[in-house]
């Protein structure tokens, strides 16, 4: 059993995603997308605004929110350079 701890160092799971329905496997193309990139997703978590995603890249971080899961992931995948 894992502990609290351990579950928050864990990085994002798209498999894990995808089987809680937050994602579907065609949203894989925008994680996919931000790897090729470079930025790595640090969180993916539903908040009192949407559904926020913040991602990394060496010491920069941003952070975008969407009304659903897969617009704040496309959010994400278009703004990151």
């Amino acid at each position: 059993m894992k502990t609290y701890k351990d579950l928050m160092n864990e990085k994002f799971n798209f498999k894990g995603a995808v089987k809680t329905k937050m994602l579907d496997k065609t949203d894989k193309r925008w994680v996919d997308d931000l790897e090729k990139k470079g930025w790595e997703i640090e969180d993916f978590i539903l908040s009192s605004k949407g559904y926020e995603i913040t991602i990394k890249k060496g010491s920069k971080e941003a952070r975008y929110i969407g009304k659903t899961p897969d617009k704040a992931l496309i959010q994400a995948a278009k703004k990151a350079k």
